[in-house]
């Protein structure tokens, strides 16, 4: 089933580690798979006034989720589609619990968040970039009593901000006993109240609900337990590898982590079905080219082509050597048959041809034959034509690794694919 909405948690997920920038690669990804026609959103804890720094970087996105699932917002029609605040009774009595201890909190309503200058004095930085926060305070409301706010005003959710609160477990226990909220701890030192079903995933079934789509078509990325509904429902549900244990048992699929673009990769992948490309020794695809007019098949090999755009070479052939032909060994750096003839200048012109291939294909990875005098890396035959190795490249793997191409043989498949960061 294809992709139709793309849905990405932002802090810990989609944006880079400064809680600020979501990087070059990760716009290109998600720009290029607007244009395929997925729809973007967004779907964070944050609430709407403090994402535009965001928006204002990624200006095709289609729907805000925020405030934990308790509304969604249309950026383009600009509308509400979806809205699940806490009654008026409940937020009231949230923050009138509140009010009265030594702790920091937040009132999200309206897209908003509402702080009280009085509480400030109970808020303790942990960790997070001081660029982050001095534009995070830039965008906070303040008002001078949030306990009257919140009986007057509808709002979406409560940010308890407790820090190593010495009272942390009484609060946790006193929320917990609370049958009409929820509450979850995205991150170290925070937790976030909301009314009892709100989910991520209850925002994206409303805006499936409006494309007319299912949530099979939707590809999902989170990195904490306030996402895990929406991975677990989504036809790609993608947890971060930086993310809660919890969310990487549940997820069936993991994204590289934010700090190497890991949405990019899995939007490339998966969305915009790009692979990265491969240069693999043909032998070992099955092609007849080998000395002895045989071949080197590798189902191992062939099964790459999942995950990799494979592009076949055979050096010796480029280098206009014929099949079959009298073996080759290195001597002394040089391409010397069994007969004793010099082919080093056919070598030599089969690995420049490869090279070229590799930077037309811009290709960074290959595949190559293990122990060939072309192709062989680490290890190749000493020239007596008796199967003994020593240690050394053939002569086109030499060339790619200097030429900084990672070069793998054919038993090194699953440190290629770490190195692919598939």
């Amino acid at each position: 089933m294809s992709i139709k909405l793309i849905a990405s948690d932002l802090d810990g997920t989609l944006l880079s580690p400064d809680h600020l920038t979501v990087s070059e690669r990760t716009v290109k990804a998600l720009r290029e798979a607007h244009e395929k026609g997925i729809k973007i959103a967004i779907a964070t804890g944050r609430t709407l006034s403090m994402i535009y720094d965001v928006i204002d970087q990624l200006p095709f996105a289609d729907y805000v989720i925020y405030s934990n699932g308790a509304a969604a917002y249309d950026l383009r029609k600009a509308r509400v589609v979806y809205s699940h605040p806490l009654p008026q009774s409940i937020a009231a009595d949230i923050v009138d619990y509140l009010d009265c201890r030594e702790v920091y909190y937040e009132v999200y309503a309206g897209g908003k968040q509402y702080s009280q200058q009085s509480k400030q004095q109970y808020f303790t930085n942990l960790n997070l970039p001081q660029e982050f926060l001095e534009d995070y305070i830039r965008k906070l409301y303040f008002v001078d009593n949030l306990a009257e706010f919140a009986k007057e005003n509808v709002c979406e959710k409560v940010n308890v901000y407790y820090f190593g609160n010495p009272r942390l477990n009484e609060i946790r226990e006193h929320f917990e006993a609370c049958p009409d909220v929820l509450f979850t701890s995205p991150v170290a030192g925070d937790i976030e109240i909301t009314h009892t079903g709100v989910d991520k995933v209850q925002a994206i079934d409303a805006i499936c609900a409006e494309l007319g789509i299912t949530r099979g078509e939707v590809m999902a990325f989170g990195d904490a337990d306030n996402d895990l509904g929406m991975i677990k429902a989504a036809g790609y549900g993608f947890a971060m590898e930086n993310g809660a244990e919890l969310c990487k048992r549940e997820a069936e699929y993991i994204a590289r982590s934010n700090e190497v673009d890991g949405v990019a990769r899995a939007v490339e992948r998966y969305a915009l079905g790009k692979k990265p490309r491969l240069l693999v020794s043909a032998c070992l695809l099955g092609e007849n080219c080998k000395y002895n007019g045989g071949n080197n098949k590798n189902p191992a090999v062939i099964a790459l082509s999942r995950d990799f755009e494979l592009i076949p070479v055979c050096p010796e052939c480029f280098g206009g050597l014929p099949i079959p032909r009298v073996p080759n060994e290195i001597i002394g750096g040089r391409a010397i048959s069994k007969n004793g003839e010099d082919f080093t200048a056919e070598y030599n012109s089969g690995a420049e041809k490869t090279l070229y291939i590799a930077n037309e294909k811009n290709v960074r990875l290959a595949l190559l034959k293990e122990r060939s005098p072309s192709c062989g890396k680490g290890g190749i035959y000493d020239g007596s034509f008796t199967g003994k190795l020593v240690e050394g490249n053939g002569i086109t793997a030499d060339l790619l690794i200097k030429r900084g191409i990672s070069v793998f043989g054919e038993s090194e498949i699953d440190n290629l694919l770490d190195e692919a960061d598939l």
